[in-house]
């Protein structure tokens, strides 16, 4: 005889101590708060500009050594959604529609992942009462609560705001985890920040969203950006999408490639398919650029960083994004930039450089009988540099006496970067010693190869760089003497 007893399937409070092994992507960690706060004022937008003046919605972050704490101007919670925020799966059944809050999730992933302790305090605006909470992520792990206590107080009623304060800190920040955070905070919330509807502050800075510097077409003089929409069929449903794509005007992998999006925020960043974009040395993959928006139809997992697509319907999102025209033609014009390039043989080659300064010693000995007072040298906010220590190059000097200064040039051509200035100059090191620098692949030169216009292009380039320094020499601001310098390299980039 088949009985049935009932087992208890219930998942215990402990279960948090999970969290921080699960991966997660530290951009997203911080985005699951920004998404709480900019939901909570987006759903009460105007109740905030009437009663509080409210326009804007401001997260600030400060992540010290000890302690991170996230605090928003936003509405607030009131007791209800405070209890939904303490629970593990326990979303609201009254999500606005498009919420970026949706899975009753994040907030405790997010919060244990980076410490063993956090803190949640609250208070809505015109609640009258703060609510705070406090969990020990490791108590938790031993005794598997089923209650929190909420520390409840009394706040005047115009008082709206929510702060997480993380403790026993499990990840810390340094410089390169702060610039990677507020580059990629910037892309999944590009729209907000350029609306003018967010402000993000990461340790008293800023985040800041800056347009990507596209391509100009030099026929028409505009960018290289093209805007779609499309759709297709998948499972007898229809999706569609719409963005744009351009040309980004320096090949950079981390930049370069889709943010795929919704509700307003990026999911999925440098999205680059290999049927559309190539290799990872192709120029679509380093050039490539765009933002494609997607509908509540494109299921996202529940940390928001992945679309759930594996049964087939990426790829054949994927098949529809190669075929749509704007995009084709896109892609299509990134490599015939490209080809383009790799016609133009370098006009000027290391070994032209040593005939050169070999030829060109001599003609310079004359400028040691004009003389003047001498200015002290400024050697702050050098150049940007070019050649590296590590490189191994060989000398190509010239020196070079004038107005009672002995210079000495280091002559360097670099061809394998045909988005370099065709002149850089760069600090050697003491007693006035610098390397010059030159593109031999700059498309303005690409008539001039003969063995005379080889020594006239380096023979010049001399004579700037000597009218670069000794401008500084003589009380012009250094900024101000490369002022002709930068736009003669802006033309010399821009012709044909």
């Amino acid at each position: 005889m088949e009985k049935v007893i009932k087992e208890d399937v219930s998942v215990g409070s402990g279960i948090i101590g999970v969290f921080p092994r699960m991966p997660q992507k530290l951009e997203r960690v911080f985005a699951e708060f920004i998404d709480n706060s900019t939901q909570s004022f987006n759903d009460h937008k105007e109740e905030l500009q009437r009663k509080d003046n409210t326009t804007v919605c401001k997260v600030s972050i400060v992540w010290g050594n000890n302690e991170i704490t996230i605090t928003d101007n936003a509405y607030g919670m009131s007791h209800d959604e405070f209890k939904h925020a303490l629970k593990l799966n326990d979303p609201r059944n009254d999500y606005s529609e498009n919420s970026r809050s949706q899975y009753g999730m994040g907030l405790k992933t997010a919060a244990s992942y980076m410490g063993e302790w956090y803190e949640i305090e609250t208070t809505m605006l015109g609640g009258k009462e703060c609510f705070r909470s406090v969990v020990d992520v490791e108590e938790r792990k031993k005794s598997n609560p089923t209650e929190i206590d909420n520390f409840v107080t009394d706040v005047p009623e115009n008082k709206h705001y929510t702060k997480i304060t993380i403790k026993k800190l499990l990840k810390k920040l340094s410089n390169s985890i702060d610039a990677s955070l507020r580059k990629k905070l910037a892309a999944i919330y590009a729209e907000d920040l350029n609306n003018g509807d967010l402000e993000i502050v990461l340790n008293g800075r800023p985040i800041i969203s800056v347009d990507p510097d596209l391509r100009i077409n030099g026929n028409t003089g505009s960018e290289y950006i093209s805007y779609f929409e499309d759709e297709f069929e998948f499972n007898e449903e229809i999706y569609k999408y719409s963005g744009w794509v351009g040309i980004l005007n320096k090949g950079t992998t981390d930049d370069a490639g889709f943010t795929l999006s919704q509700y307003g925020r990026g999911i999925k960043l440098n999205y680059r398919p290999g049927d559309i974009f190539g290799k990872t040395n192709s120029f679509a993959y380093q050039r490539i650029v765009g933002e494609i928006m997607f509908d509540e139809k494109w299921k996202v997992s529940f940390n928001k960083d992945e679309f759930i697509w594996d049964d087939g319907l990426e790829k054949e999102f994927i098949k529809s994004l190669k075929n749509n025209a704007q995009v084709k033609e896109m892609v299509s014009t990134s490599n015939k930039l490209r080809a383009d390039s790799n016609e133009i043989k370098p006009v000027v080659k290391q070994e032209d450089a040593k005939k050169s300064a070999e030829k060109i010693q001599n003609k310079y000995v004359p400028l040691k009988n004009v003389t003047r007072t001498n200015i002290a040298p400024v050697e702050n906010n050098q150049p940007t540099v070019v050649i590296k220590n590590d490189e191994q190059i060989k000398e190509n000097i010239v020196k070079i006496e004038w107005e009672s200064i002995e210079y000495s040039f280091d002559i360097q051509i670099k061809n394998d970067d045909p988005d370099l200035d065709w002149l850089t100059v760069q600090k050697k090191g003491e007693n006035n010693s610098y390397y010059i620098v030159l593109n031999g692949t700059t498309r303005f030169f690409a008539d001039y190869n003969n063995k005379n216009c080889k020594d006239l292009i380096i023979d010049f380039a001399v004579s700037l760089a000597l009218m670069q320094l000794s401008s500084v020499r003589v009380g012009i601001d250094l900024e101000k003497s490369t002022a002709m310098l930068r736009q003669l390299n802006e033309i010399l980039k821009n012709v044909n």
